[in-house]
Parts: C-alpha cells; structure tokens; sequence
C-alpha cells in the first residue's frame, strides 16, 4: 500500500522540520537552520521532507547531521574572510542534500561552490542558487569535498560502475546480427561507406 501524500505549504514544511529538528535534539539555532534549510530544498523540488526524517533519526543517535556541518561551514567560509580550502564532507553523514542551502549562502559571497568526488564533480550550486548535479551524487558520499568551483564546463569522461556498463552492453547486443555469410556478405553500404 502507497503511503498517501500530504499537500504543504513550504511555510508549513519549515514550520514542521524546525519543531521535528528540536525534537532530535537539536538547539534552536541549529533547529531553525534546518527549517530554512527544507524550504530552500523544497522550493528547487528536492524532497526535504523525507531527506530531513532520515539525517534527524540519525541525529538522534549521534551521528554527524548536515545543518550542522552546514551552518558551521557557512559561518566560516559566507560569513568569515578566509579562503575555501577543500572541506572534507564526513562519510557517514546522512542527506548530504541538506548541505546545499548552505552552499548557496557560501556561492552567493564567494562564487560557485562544488562538492566534488573521487570522479570529479557531484554537485555544483551558483550564486543564484541553481543545483547542478553530477552523475556520481546517487552513489551516496564516498572521499568528498567542498571547493570553489572547478571551470564551469560539461564533464568530459563519464564514469560507469562495472555491473551498469555491463548490463548495456548485453542489451546493445541485442541489435547485432549473428554471424554468417549471408551476414558478411551484406555488412557495410551498397555503394562507398566512407564512415
């Protein structure tokens, strides 16, 4: 059975996420940044609502929250004069999402600001507040950190996992023409092919 879906206000979602943070724990400080934090999320389509219900069971155990991470690198890095240098995101932090609204106050000041990987870049926020994301962000977070952005331009290699390239690959097949002289004889174009 599908879990039915609730129509809110961003207001509401703010209101909700504050209250649910300083349930978790949370001071009211670090309680109302999350709250700003989901509208921000909310407002560019992301799902704030079930990517905040999964950092704030975390929380609740202890384990590294992303409006803390945050807020403290917007205090440092938005709000403070010293260089970006490359923040290393904690492996084991849940909704690495929630990082982004913060990201932007630091783009806003700063210039765009990546979070990039072992493959390059997952994710880029602009000064405007647009969230590109790289091909590498549903991998979940492994070895990444926050720079000024690199050169804004498209990637240029791709990077697959083994097991999806291999699963294209099988189906690529499917196009080919199995082998015989028939097959050989009629390869290639009628006239020149000069491709």
């Amino acid at each position: 059975m599908m879990d039915d879906v609730l129509d809110m206000a961003h207001s509401e979602l703010r209101s909700l996420v504050t209250k649910a943070a300083r349930g978790a724990g949370l001071s009211w400080g670090l309680a109302e940044d999350a709250g700003w934090a989901a509208e921000w999320l909310a407002r560019r389509s992301l799902p704030a609502g079930k990517w905040a219900a999964d950092w704030l069971a975390d929380a609740i155990e202890g384990k590294p929250d992303p409006v803390r991470f945050g807020a403290s690198l917007a205090d440092r890095l938005a709000f403070g004069d010293g260089p970006i240098q490359h923040e290393n995101v904690p492996d084991d932090m849940v909704a690495p999402g929630y990082v982004l609204p913060f990201l932007h106050l630091i783009a806003t000041r700063r210039g765009p600001v990546e979070i990039a990987g072992l493959h390059g870049r997952v994710v880029l926020v602009e000064a405007t507040g647009h969230v590109m994301f790289g091909p590498t962000w549903a991998e979940g977070i492994k070895s990444w950190r926050i720079q000024p952005a690199s050169a804004l331009q498209a990637a240029s290699r791709a990077f697959l996992e083994a097991s999806v390239a291999e699963c294209l690959e099988k189906l690529a097949l499917r196009t080919t023409v199995p082998a015989s002289d028939t097959s050989r004889r009629d390869a290639g174009a009628i006239t020149t092919d000069n491709d």
